[in-house]
């Protein structure tokens, strides 16, 4: 029996973990928000928030050697069968460190690690960036136009997973001042304001992985 409807069948469930666990961050940051809440219970609900996101992380790592595979099976990315061992590999370690620095939380330590993520990250982007518009731009290097639009989306998702890190940074900030009786006010500001980019980027973020997923099951063109 062919392995593809495995690795198809697990391409979507990571689209249900990552969707669903989403909405969860999303409606635990509404109650990290509010101003009204005592500053125990609105921590805990950032606790949450930080768990459930460990949701989406871990889809988005792993969406990248099962698609991988998936594309393979169907001959629409060549240039990745020699390369589909090291893609897990990689996508394992990042999985790994990604999971570390989860445990690590605050810890000093981790921070260079942070760092080693932060740049994974941003080659990500850019290697499905470049390697989509490359393919509209020229036929190649994928042998699909709607694989090329994946590519692209993706490369747009973990961008905006980038960004809404930095709204979790001004939460973790804006408590801080929550502590202080001098600066409770500005504290609530900065955590409202961050909440209201956060609400409007992942908003985009549902979108492109919804359309992502319409791509991969259509396949249009």
């Amino acid at each position: 029996m062919s392995s593809y409807p495995f690795w198809q069948y697990a391409h979507i469930l990571l689209f249900v973990y990552w969707l669903g666990a989403d909405l969860g961050v999303f409606v635990a940051s509404r109650y990290v928000a509010r101003a009204d809440l005592p500053l125990d219970e609105r921590l805990r609900f950032l606790e949450l928030l930080l768990q459930v996101d460990m949701g989406p992380r871990t889809a988005l790592i792993l969406m990248i050697p099962v698609g991988f595979t998936l594309a393979t099976h169907l001959g629409i990315a060549p240039f990745a069968n020699d390369w589909l061992p090291a893609i897990w590999l990689l996508s394992a370690g990042w999985l790994a460190l990604a999971w570390y620095l989860f445990r690590a939380g605050r810890d000093p330590r981790a921070a260079r690690w942070a760092r080693v993520d932060q740049g994974l990250r941003l080659a990500v982007i850019a290697t499905f960036l470049a390697t989509g518009l490359a393919t509209f731009a020229t036929g190649g290097p994928l042998g699909t136009g709607w694989l090329a639009g994946k590519f692209v989306l993706f490369a747009g998702v973990v961008t905006l997973g980038l960004l809404l890190r930095r709204v979790i940074r001004d939460w973790i900030a804006g408590f801080a001042q929550l502590r202080v009786e001098a600066t409770r006010d500005s504290g609530n500001a900065l955590i409202h304001a961050a909440h209201r980019r956060a609400a409007r980027m992942a908003m985009l973020l549902w979108l492109g992985v919804a359309a992502i997923a319409f791509l991969g099951v259509v396949k249009p063109g």
